[in-house]
């Protein structure tokens, strides 16, 4: 068995100047595909659980799935979190913590749209419902880039920044970009998370390494039956 880890970004209408419109999922095709994951059984777990799974112990959940959310828009509060809540799921937000809380911003040089990301409370209402925080950085800089103490800075501010909203520990990482390479892997290692997720296409399965987890990328062109190709085939 093989564990899918979707991941998403924006679940919204895609803005008209918008370059990259793949990256929104809009709330009624997300909404199609929650209900569809419901009705063929599938059940949501949490981080920990896959990392459990990758190195060999068993998971008592018969049709698992892990679902993710990158970068922190507040879209994801407004349009996916009561849907995932409506259907009994949860999901994985990766924060970039340097976003917290602001408006109209651009937060990619290669994307010149205006994006509103999450707030503390908006944060801390969906982990007080079971939702699970991730690390995203600080500024989504390309991690493979960046001088050692930078690299270093980015990874530890960010996850004790997370932990002390939260009162609770961030375990778990995403690679911005999906940038990574051996040396940003041991820096995520040293900076005290137990795992990380990368853009790599693919399912989780048994001896994984857990700072290179595969995911499955849904965006804005996939139709039903290619969402049900990537979750139930795609191997």
């Amino acid at each position: 068995m093989k564990i899918p880890v979707l991941y998403y970004h924006k679940i919204d209408y895609p803005k008209k100047d918008a370059v990259y419109k793949g990256l929104y999922v809009t709330p009624k095709q997300f909404k199609r595909q929650i209900a569809l994951l419901k009705f063929l059984g599938y059940d949501t777990i949490n981080p920990k659980e896959i990392l459990s799974f990758v190195k060999g112990h068993e998971i008592s959940v018969k049709k698992p799935l892990l679902i993710t959310f990158d970068d922190g828009y507040e879209n994801n509060y407004l349009n996916a979190y009561p849907v995932l809540k409506s259907a009994g799921f949860t999901s994985v937000i990766f924060i970039s913590t340097g976003f917290i809380g602001k408006k109209n911003i651009v937060s990619d040089e290669r994307e010149k749209v205006r994006e509103d990301f999450l707030n503390k409370s908006e944060i801390k209402d969906m982990f007080k419902d079971g939702f699970f925080i991730g690390s995203h950085g600080i500024n989504h800089y390309y991690l493979d880039r960046l001088e050692e103490g930078v690299l270093i800075g980015e990874l530890i501010a960010s996850k004790a920044y997370l932990e002390n909203m939260l009162n609770a520990p961030v375990d778990f990482f995403s690679y911005p970009f999906g940038a990574y390479n051996a040396n940003v892997m041991r820096a995520v290692k040293k900076a005290g998370y137990l795992g990380a997720f990368t853009t790599v296409r693919g399912k989780a399965g048994v001896g994984d390494n857990s700072y290179e987890l595969k995911r499955i990328p849904v965006n804005g062109y996939n139709n039903i039956f290619n969402f049900l190709y990537k979750t139930l085939i795609l191997q």
